[in-house]
C-alpha cells in the first residue's frame, strides 16, 4: 500500500501495511478508511483506521488462516501502540542528532527515540551524555518496536538483565524442546501441550528462529566433524 495521506489515520494504515508486508501479507489500497489484507492469495481481513480488525468467518475457517489472523491482530495492536506514542511525543533534541527523531521514553539516563521513514518507524536507544546535551552509544533496532522496548528496559535498568534469556539461550531451549518431543521419553498430553506452548512463545520472541536454528545445527555438525 502506497499512501500520501498525512493524517494520523493515514499514517497508521501506511505503517501497518509496511509491517504486514514484512511478515508476508499482501495489502492493497482501500477506501481510506480500511486496509484490505490478503494471505497466500486469499482475502483475510480489513484493518480499520482505529486499529480494529474486521473479517468474515468464512475467510478464516482453516487453521492456517486463523493463525494468520491472530498474527495480523498482534501486528495491528503493536502498530497502533507506537503510532499513538509517535503522534504525541515531543521532538528529541540533542546536539549530536540531526535526524527528526521523537522522544518516546526517557529514564535513568537513557532514551528511546522513533523516526518516521519510508521503511516504517525506525527505533533507536541512546545514553544521554553527562550534561544531557548529546546522545552516545546508539543501539539501532530498525522498525522492531518490541526489540527497541526490550533494549531500552534493559539499558535503563527497568528489567534486570540477569533475569532475561539471550537469543542463543532461547534457541537452545527450543532445540531441547524439539528433541524431547521426538525422543522416546513418555510424555502426558499436558506435558506435550506445555512444551508446544514454550516453543510457540520462543518463535514469537525470536522471529528468525528458523534461520538461527539452522545455523546452530550446522555449527554443531561442523564442530563434530572437526573433533
Amino acid at each position: 500500500m502506497k499512501s500520501t495521506d498525512n493524517t494520523i489515520q493515514g499514517k497508521y494504515l501506511q505503517e501497518a501495511s509496511i509491517l504486514l508486508a514484512h511478515e508476508g501479507f499482501d495489502t492493497h489500497a482501500g477506501d481510506g478508511e480500511l486496509l484490505p489484507v490478503a494471505f497466500k492469495g486469499s482475502p483475510l481481513c480489513q484493518i480499520t483506521v482505529n486499529g480494529g480488525v474486521r473479517y468474515r468467518s468464512e475467510d478464516v475457517d482453516t487453521e492456517v488462516m486463523s493463525d494468520a489472523l491472530d498474527k495480523v491482530t498482534s501486528i495491528v495492536a503493536t502498530t497502533a501502540e507506537y503510532m499513538r506514542l509517535m503522534e504525541n511525543a515531543p521532538p528529541l533534541n540533542a546536539s549530536s542528532l540531526d535526524a527528526p527523531y521523537k522522544q518516546l521514553l526517557d529514564f535513568n539516563g537513557y532514551v528511546l527515540g522513533g523516526m518516521e521513514s519510508k521503511y516504517g518507524v525506525q527505533f533507536t536507544t541512546w545514553q544521554w551524555s553527562y550534561d544531557r546535551g548529546g546522545l552516545v552509544c546508539g543501539h539501532y533496532c530498525d522498525n522492531n518496536y518490541a526489540a527497541a522496548k526490550k533494549d531500552f528496559a534493559l539499558r535503563a535498568g527497568l528489567v534486570p538483565e540477569e533475569k532475561q534469556f539471550t537469543t542463543e539461550q532461547l534457541i537452545e531451549i527450543y532445540r531441547c524442546c524439539a528433541d524431547t518431543m521426538t525422543s522416546d521419553i513418555p510424555l502426558t498430553c499436558e506435558q506435550e501441550e506445555r512444551i508446544e506452548e514454550i516453543q510457540t512463545q520462543i518463535t514469537e520472541m525470536v522471529p528468525d528462529y528458523a534461520e538461527r536454528m539452522k545455523a546452530a545445527i550446522e555449527q554443531d555438525a561442523s564442530q563434530q566433524q572437526v573433533t
